[in-house]
């Protein structure tokens, strides 16, 4: 494991390949919007709604930086699922962070993720029912894993559960999460949305 040190907080994450110590060693200069957003637009006491948490830098530095914090991390792909509990747990973060093994889309059922790179704490990868050679990010399919996918709206009613706040990171299928979210993107309880855009 490896410590991060980032803006006055402490963690420490799995760090055993070359994708995990890249997350590592670019925590800070990787995605320094995310860590604005998560630092100026939400506030202690949110409900976070993580999609597309793959090994959860995010979830754990929202947590730590907002210490009464609910954070709902979503991340279908195995090995990325796997690495996610275990640094939720190594930073002691388990009574806050909820993980949740779907996928976030336009419907509720069955699919698939096709996997572009089956490392632990990869990306890029795209959830289709359809048969894909590559992924949205045209990256080879090398892998393809059977998930579970819901709405949100639809996730939302089944738990009872409504975001403050949701950060969205899904590698090219944002439209589709979007899509399955109009209920809750209308909710006077959501303030605050930011979403990756795949670049061109």
């Amino acid at each position: 494991r490896r410590t991060v040190r980032s803006r006055g907080l402490r963690f420490t994450l799995q760090c055993d390949n070359p994708m995990t110590a890249y997350r590592w060693r670019h925590f800070n200069t990787k995605e320094p919007k995310t860590l604005d957003w998560i630092d100026r637009w939400v506030q202690d006491g949110d409900t976070v709604f993580d999609i597309g948490a793959n090994i959860g830098v995010y979830a754990i530095y929202a947590a730590l930086r907002h210490p009464s914090l609910r954070v709902m991390a979503f991340e279908p792909e195995y090995a990325n699922l796997h690495l996610l509990r275990d640094n939720i747990l190594e930073n002691g973060l388990q009574d806050r962070i909820q993980v949740y093994a779907v996928g976030l889309s336009d419907r509720t059922g069955l699919s698939q993720l096709h996997i572009q790179d089956v490392t632990p704490g990869a990306a890029l990868h795209t959830e289709s029912r359809h048969l894909l050679q590559k992924t949205l990010m045209q990256r080879p399919v090398v892998w393809r894993e059977g998930i579970g996918v819901w709405m949100l709206d639809a996730l939302c009613r089944e738990s009872g559960l409504g975001p403050n706040a949701v950060k969205v990171d899904v590698d090219g299928t944002e439209l589709r999460v979007l899509q399955g979210a109009t209920q809750t993107l209308r909710s006077p309880q959501l303030r605050t949305v930011i979403l990756e855009l795949p670049e061109e």
